[in-house]
């Protein structure tokens, strides 16, 4: 099947939901990556989208950030249109959480992370350390910032400036702030500093993502998914978190086969198998993975 552009892919037990960001709709796949149906359209009523970006399971649900239509989408897990909420600003990820309901990573507050959204109105949440905080010298910088919450109610942010995960109880307070690994991110860093000066400098480059997904997985570690791809690690694709070893455990191809799939975009489906997109165009494909215990 074809499609205008992939944006996020959601892997779920009974197959795998797809955003479709340049041809506005979200598309269900089976297990074989066969359509059953196709949700949505472009445009600004109920059910239809101008940029679906952001997949993510809740439960019963599944939650579409819209940032065209600057709404979430709720569908079930069959994928019927349930009701949609207004966001706050411009948002890069979401979350819903048990207790605070949906939390936005975006711009709507300077001073935070989060925006807490309910009805009764849009709150600040997840407040950025100070040693965390970045002047950018009054430019606008496009939010990239990525957020997800664990089964222990734990809030996590990916502070994608800093390439640091930063952890808030529900109650607001700070729980932990922890880099990633030392020789990936200074090897990160200085890659999209040189990606910017490429282009013409901050002036001109509203930002550069180098972790585009994280994610829990079931057993309370988080995924973080790699974007860019270096010659000497051209199958590491993802980094499996494990803040209570304080481990970043890499998530490589196997080492035999056609290793062309590894330099496009890559979806967890558990930590044995992935979906994978082609990188010059707008197919998918599954393939096995592996952890290795090194560094990455």
């Amino acid at each position: 099947m074809a499609f205008g552009s992939i944006a996020d892919v959601l892997a779920t037990s009974g197959g795998y939901f797809v955003a479709d960001g340049l041809d506005p709709r979200i598309v269900l796949l089976d297990r074989n990556l066969d359509p059953i149906r196709i949700m949505g359209r472009e445009g600004e009523g109920p059910g239809e989208y101008e940029f679906p970006s952001r997949l993510v399971r809740a439960d019963d649900r599944i939650l579409v950030l819209d940032g065209g239509n600057e709404r979430v989408a709720y569908l079930t897990l069959e994928g019927d249109f349930v009701e949609s909420q207004r966001i706050p600003g411009l948002a890069s990820d979401i979350a819903l959480h048990p207790e605070l309901g949906l939390l936005v990573a975006g711009n709507a507050f300077p001073d935070h992370y989060l925006a807490r959204v309910t009805s009764q109105g849009d709150t600040a949440f997840g407040r950025i350390p100070d040693e965390l905080r970045v002047d950018a010298g009054g430019l606008f910088r496009w939010p990239l910032d990525l957020v997800t919450v664990t089964a222990d109610g734990v809030i996590h942010v990916l502070d994608v400036d800093q390439l640091s995960l930063v952890s808030f109880f529900p109650n607001g307070e700070l729980a932990s702030v922890t880099f990633l690994p030392r020789d990936m991110r200074a090897r990160k860093l200085k890659s999209r500093n040189e990606t910017e000066e490429a282009f013409g400098g901050p002036t001109r480059v509203l930002g550069v993502q180098s972790v585009t997904t994280l994610e829990p997985l079931q057993d309370g570690r988080l995924f973080a998914r790699i974007a860019s791809v270096h010659p000497d690690s051209a199958v590491t694709k993802g980094l499996v978190l494990d803040l209570e070893r304080l481990e970043a455990v890499p998530l490589v191809f196997p080492s035999r086969g056609d290793r062309s799939w590894a330099r496009g975009g890559l979806y967890l489906d558990g930590l044995g198998r992935v979906v994978l997109k082609e990188p010059q165009g707008v197919g998918l494909a599954t393939a096995p993975v592996r952890l290795v215990d090194r560094d990455g």
